[in-house]
């Protein structure tokens, strides 16, 4: 895989009819720090959020953790209650990762938590403790889909079938912040057989479409792409992964910035789903520094972490979530 092909084409969005409402894009810029959440089957062995490409389980085995989830722990009140603690005003939350798992009650599909021991729903659950606390509410989502077969056998089909999960999104969880994509990825070249059978498209996203989609239902949304090249039409801002805005230290972003806000996403722990081997929280001041010097920067600061599989967020990364809001009240 490399990961900074020079030249690299992107898809056209020039066709696109709308951006989010100038309040949107302000209510994002003046939100200045929200907690980044990814969370999933992936977390059952704490091997990290691309375990089942990394490590090629087969789907069946992948399946039996349907029935492993029971995250009886989760708290939406729990979770909106430690944001306010720590000063954070949206939560970014992942709604479908690489492995296709949803985190809400899909009817497209049963590859979801409904369908687990658990059987709530996570994001309907979310929506209503945030919004009582003036918390927005963001998702993330995959575009690509290492699970799902039309992913890789009929990609007009995938298509629809993803972007039909958008306008659910955009419709069944009342006013949202915005969503941020992940997966499509232009600079990257993949050379070998399963790089190309996990994450090549097979086509065109609609990228045009699927914004206009985005911003016709929710027109204060604001959307990004992790593409770690410059924001495209139908985009609201640019973000860097686990650098600060227009930093490249890590190999894949880039140094160009373009006219759009801007938004720097960390990890508070070492990785960014839940890995108990490799488990090392940082020191809350180092956080609060690199989040000043983002908002410095003009950018909005992301905050990470990795709730465990019984739901709670790991008491490690509590801790240092509430230092670090009252390290920041201290610095206004």
């Amino acid at each position: 895989m490399i990961t900074d092909k020079k030249d690299y084409t992107f898809e056209d969005t020039s066709a696109v009819k709308l951006q989010a409402t100038p309040a949107g894009v302000k209510a994002f810029i003046d939100a200045r720090f929200g907690l980044s959440v990814h969370w999933g089957l992936y977390s059952i062995n704490g091997r990290g959020e691309w375990v089942y490409f990394n490590e090629r389980i087969p789907f069946d085995t992948y399946r039996q953790r349907l029935g492993q989830f029971n995250p009886v722990r989760f708290d939406a009140e729990e979770w909106a209650d430690l944001m306010l603690e720590a000063g954070q005003k949206f939560l970014l939350i992942t709604s479908k990762h690489h492995d296709g798992f949803c985190l809400w009650d899909t009817p497209q599909m049963d590859w979801k938590i409904t369908n687990t021991p658990f059987r709530r729903d996570v994001l309907a659950e979310l929506a209503p403790a945030l919004r009582d606390r003036g918390i927005a509410l963001h998702f993330y989502y995959s575009l690509v889909d290492w699970t799902h077969p039309a992913y890789r056998r009929d990609w007009p089909a995938y298509v629809a079938y993803y972007q039909g999960q958008l306008r659910e999104l955009c419709t069944r969880f009342g006013k949202i912040g915005g969503i941020l994509f992940d997966g499509y990825w232009p600079r990257v070249e993949f050379n070998t057989p399963d790089e190309l059978e996990y994450f090549q498209p097979r086509g065109p996203w609609d990228l045009a479409g699927t914004y206009d989609l985005i911003h016709s239902l929710q027109p204060d949304a604001v959307i990004t792409n992790n593409t770690h090249v410059l924001p495209r039409p139908g985009e609201d801002y640019q973000v860097w992964e686990l650098d600060l805005p227009g930093q490249n230290k890590m190999g894949f972003n880039t140094t160009d910035v373009g006219d759009r806000p801007t938004a720097a996403w960390w990890n508070l722990n070492a990785g960014w789903a839940y890995a108990p081997r490799t488990h090392a929280v940082k020191e809350p001041a180092e956080i609060i520094g690199k989040l000043l010097e983002t908002n410095r920067l003009g950018g909005v600061f992301m905050l990470n972490v990795g709730p465990r599989p019984w739901g709670d967020i790991h008491p490690h990364e509590q801790h240092a979530l509430r230092k670090i809001g009252e390290l920041l009240r201290r610095t206004m």
